[in-house]
């Protein structure tokens, strides 16, 4: 598999933020969008195989695996969820949701984005729906993505203070969603 970086850290978004999680940085992604916080994954990649992926996860202590990107869905996944959920981890994957993969994990994030719009069989396994603010047009496309998901959040691009205030904005009136901060830039950890 082509992987960018394997690091322990804390969870900075979503439901399951704050949590300790191992992070499993896939390379490459299929829209590049311009506010992108991970663009180093696009391309920088080593190879692994999926028993030396799992020797580095378990270095760390946290149950828990959070697969990334780039795009993960961009790689075949089958392989690796199956170890991982046969060496006793709980599984978060973080997607754009435009590349299908029957995937079996313990919590799907599914983050559409304005350039295309997520699989609807992605979008029926999501637990959770997390739409990254840029725009006022952000906010007003996230009402179509209510009717998937248990969870649903509205996160301003990189805590910028303008998005904040809409974000806010939007949460009060659609008290259904919640409000997600990057917590790990916060803290200053990765």
């Amino acid at each position: 598999m082509k992987i960018n970086e394997i690091f322990y850290s804390i969870q900075g978004e979503g439901r399951n933020n704050g949590m300790a999680m191992v992070f499993i940085r896939l390379a490459g992604c299929n829209l590049h969008c311009e506010f992108c916080d991970t663009k180093y994954a696009f391309d920088s990649a080593f190879e692994l195989n999926e028993l030396e992926i799992m020797a580095s996860v378990k270095k760390y202590t946290s149950k828990w695996v959070c697969l990334t990107g780039g795009e993960p869905f961009m790689q075949d996944l089958r392989a690796l969820t199956n170890h991982l959920k046969r060496g006793g981890f709980d599984i978060q994957i973080e997607t754009n949701g435009t590349i299908y993969q029957p995937i079996t994990c313990d919590w799907l994030v599914v983050s559409p984005k304005n350039e295309k719009k997520p699989d609807v069989f992605m979008l029926e396994q999501a637990n959770e729906i997390k739409i990254v603010v840029d725009s006022q047009e952000s906010l007003e496309k996230a009402k179509m993505f209510e009717r998937w998901g248990k969870y649903h959040s509205v996160q301003p691009v990189d805590n910028r203070e303008d998005m904040l205030g809409l974000c806010i904005d939007f949460v009060k009136k659609n008290p259904n969603w919640r409000l997600s901060m990057q917590l790990h830039k916060f803290i200053g950890i990765d």
